[in-house]
Parts: C-alpha cells; structure tokens; sequence
C-alpha cells in the first residue's frame, strides 16, 4: 500500500509508482495507492486506490500536517482491518506522520520514502531512528542534506525511476552547430513557486536582445488546483509580459507525449533548487538530451560532468552565464548514448528490483 495522500493526479511520486507498475512482474506484487478522497485520475496508465477523507500529501502549514495525521491514521487503520496489506509504504510529508503512528500502534514496519529537501530535519532524522520505519532517500546528496549516515541500518538509497522503456527509444539527434541558429530549451513541471519557471524570465531579461532572440523556451506542465499554483500562474505570466520575452518562454500546458517535447528540444531545463530527484530530469536524460539544472538537490547526482551544465541556485545572473555558453558554442555535451548511459540505473526495471528486496526483507 503505498501512501501518497494527493488530491489530483500530478506529480513525480505517481509516476514513478506507475514506472514500478509497469515493470512488476504478473503475480509477483500488488500495487495500490492510499489518496484523498475526491481525487480523479487523469493520467495512464491506470492505478488502483483506496481513499481516505482525512489524509493530505503536503501542505506549507505545518499544524495542517500535524491535525490531518490522527484522523487520517485512523482512516488507514480501518483499511487495514479490512484488507491486510503486507507492505507500507509512505511517500509525503502528510503520510510520513500516519506511517509513523501505524509503526508506533500497529506494531507493523513502515517504510518512508523522502520525496523532499526540508528546512526542518529533526522530524527526518528521529523518524530514520525508529525501529520500526525504514527511510530511503533518493540519492547521496538527499542524505547529506538530513545528515544521514549511509551505513545506517534503516537507511536506503534508492533513485526515483523512469520507465524503462524510453530505453529502447530513438535516441534526440544532437541540432548541428550552426551561427546564429535558435536552442530550443524545454522544461517540464507543475507551474508552481517553487518550480522557480520565473527564474528563467529573469535570466533571459539579463542576456543581450541579440542573444535572447535565439532562445526558446517552452514549459509543459499543468496549473494546479490550489491557491498557490494559480497565484504564481498570474504573477508569472504577468514577469513574461513585463519582460518582453513571450516569443522566448511559453506555457504550454499540460502534455500527455513528453517524448515527443524532449525530441524537438536541444537542451532540457530545470531550475528549481533542491530538487529531489526530477523524473522528468530522468527521461530527459534517458533520452539523451543534455540539462541546464540548478546545482543543488538530486541535479547534482544526476547531471554528470559533459551530460550538461549547473548553475548556482536562486540566481538568474549565474543561469543567463551558461545560457550564454550554450548560445557560443562553448560547451559540447556527450554524445546522445553516453548521456543515456548515465541514467540507465535509475530505470524502473533497476529500481523495482531493489524495492522488492526491501519489500522482502520486512515480510
């Protein structure tokens, strides 16, 4: 049973649910997914839910968390009773403190996998010390950033996954280097704050018209149903229009055909800090595509030296530097193969198989 607590259909953590699907062999595991009630899948391939009236994913008000997790632990606890599930699997912030308490009064071992960077890590790092929950982080970077050892006994390090079939796609074919001709960026993500899409609107107001002229910038990804996401919706629309640069920075939507996206694109973007590690970072890169990504979080376990170019988090004058470099053709990027390989044990085929040994080693 996997706890996730999301309200609509969005988000890394379901795809990557819906990655270890597709790849578990007939029979031998069952997944389903613990959300809100009231949520509607948008997105295929299809999951099995079960609901809860209580439970949230994550919210920025901290006592919202706190409140919502006894009733929504008793919600889970009914479920239990009812289907005994042999694994739990929490997945948010709003999830991690009912699985805590099903640790603590059910007696059952919980598992936590840790979606986020927090400001806050006490409440991380006391949980990775309970006997009864087994934490795993997504790449080294994430348990340095709670100050986990990586010897600890239950601790994992275990990736975010992509599908792995995008392995066996056709290759982006690298634009030839030609004067003056326009890089197509692209990027991939809810339109939310701390996606830091402006970022790029602040970069491209930097470089020189000349230069800006030769980027475009396209962004997939849907705006959310929450307060948040709307408000920066319109106060980001209104930083494009303000700087100039709609024919640059686009919003283009929701997509359900991401490969097709990546293949018209020369280099994927990502400027959110700290984040965890990008699925969508992941096919991008899967698909041999180069990255401009903000150093920080997963990016720096995931973009190795030639398969793109980091920039210094929060700070549109380091973006719009490299920005340039690309334009100059001062940065050549591996080939489309070696920048695949470099992902190729972050697929769902690898991923699964080092869950399922968890997974066995708790039942």
């Amino acid at each position: 049973m996997h706890l996730v607590g999301d309200h609509e259909d969005a988000g890394g953590v379901l795809s990557v649910i819906r990655n270890l699907q597709a790849v578990t062999p007939e029979g031998e595991m069952h997944h389903c997914v613990w959300v809100k009630e009231g949520y509607r899948e948008s997105r295929q391939p299809a999951l099995e839910y079960r609901y809860s009236q209580s439970v949230i994913a994550e919210s920025t008000k901290h006592l919202r968390l706190f409140s919502q997790a006894l009733p929504a632990y008793g919600d889970l606890k009914r479920l239990l009773q009812r289907e005994p599930f042999d694994i739990i699997h929490a997945h948010s912030r709003g999830t991690l403190l009912v699985g805590m308490l099903a640790a603590r009064f059910l007696k059952r071992p919980v598992i936590f996998t840790n979606h986020n960077y927090a400001r806050r890590l006490g409440l991380y790092q006391w949980a990775a010390r309970q006997r009864k929950m087994h934490t795993v982080v997504l790449t080294p970077n994430m348990a340095r950033h709670y100050g986990l050892n990586q010897e600890m006994k239950n601790l994992k390090v275990i990736s975010a996954c992509f599908s792995a079939a995008l392995l066996d796609e056709d290759l982006v074919q690298p634009t030839p280097n030609i004067p003056d001709h326009t890089i197509r960026f692209v990027g991939v993500g809810n339109v939310i704050g701390w996606k830091k899409w402006d970022l790029i609107v602040k970069a491209l107001q930097l470089l020189p018209k000349v230069d800006r002229s030769r980027i475009q910038c396209d962004i997939w990804g849907p705006t959310l149903d929450l307060p948040e996401s709307k408000s920066f919706d319109q106060s980001l629309r209104a930083l494009i229009q303000e700087n100039g640069v709609s024919d640059q920075f686009r919003l283009m939507g929701s997509t359900t055909d991401i490969k097709s996206k990546l293949k018209q694109s020369d280099w994927f973007v990502l400027p959110s800090t700290n984040e965890p590690c990008s699925v969508a970072l992941m096919e991008a890169l899967a698909m041999g595509l180069p990255a401009l990504v903000s150093e920080s979080g997963g990016n720096v376990d995931l973009v190795h030296d030639g398969c793109g170019l980091h920039f210094k988090p929060d700070t549109p004058e380091s973006l719009a530097k490299q920005l340039k470099r690309i334009l100059a053709g001062a940065f050549r990027p591996l080939s489309p193969q070696q920048i695949r390989e470099s992902v190729r044990m972050r697929s769902a085929t690898v991923v699964y198989r080092q869950y399922h040994k968890l997974y066995q080693s708790l039942n």
